[in-house]
């Protein structure tokens, strides 16, 4: 009983994990900034400042409806920051020169990592499972 007891605490402890927020992510390509959801739902009607060191506003705009902005040429101060809030409370922030140079994909970001990273956790998980509720069959398949 106690082992069916700590199978549920293991079942429920994933549950928060499942129920996240998504998150808001930046991407920069050939002048324009991007922003997605971590569902990679486009972040549309976002608020987009640009602030410089001393955090003094620059620019203050909105992105399309397709999550997209075009960054400005030839203001007036250097630019620091751009900082971007999206309905929900979400908020991120990149460096202007990050912006300008162009961001590139991380590790992360492919799909294919991100299955290979849930297959493994899946399968240890199980694998763990397995043992904690039999583990005298282990030992018998040993001997």
């Amino acid at each position: 009983m106690k082992k069916f007891y700590i199978f549920l605490l293991c079942i429920f402890s994933l549950f928060p994990s499942v129920a996240s927020a998504h998150g808001l992510y930046l991407t920069s390509q050939d002048g324009k900034l991007f922003a997605n959801f971590s569902d990679r739902s486009p972040a549309s009607g976002a608020v987009v400042t640009i602030v410089d060191e001393d955090g003094i506003v620059i620019v203050r705009d909105t992105m399309d409806e397709k999550g997209a902005w075009m960054l400005p040429k030839g203001l007036d101060d250097e630019p620091k920051f751009i900082i971007v809030e999206a309905a929900g409370g979400h908020l991120t922030k990149m460096a202007w020169q990050e912006a300008i140079k162009g961001t590139s994909k991380g590790f992360f970001d492919y799909v294919i990592v991100r299955i290979a990273i849930g297959v493994v956790v899946l399968g240890g998980g199980g694998f763990f499972i397995r043992r904690l509720l039999n583990p005298k069959s282990q030992i018998q398949n040993l001997k």
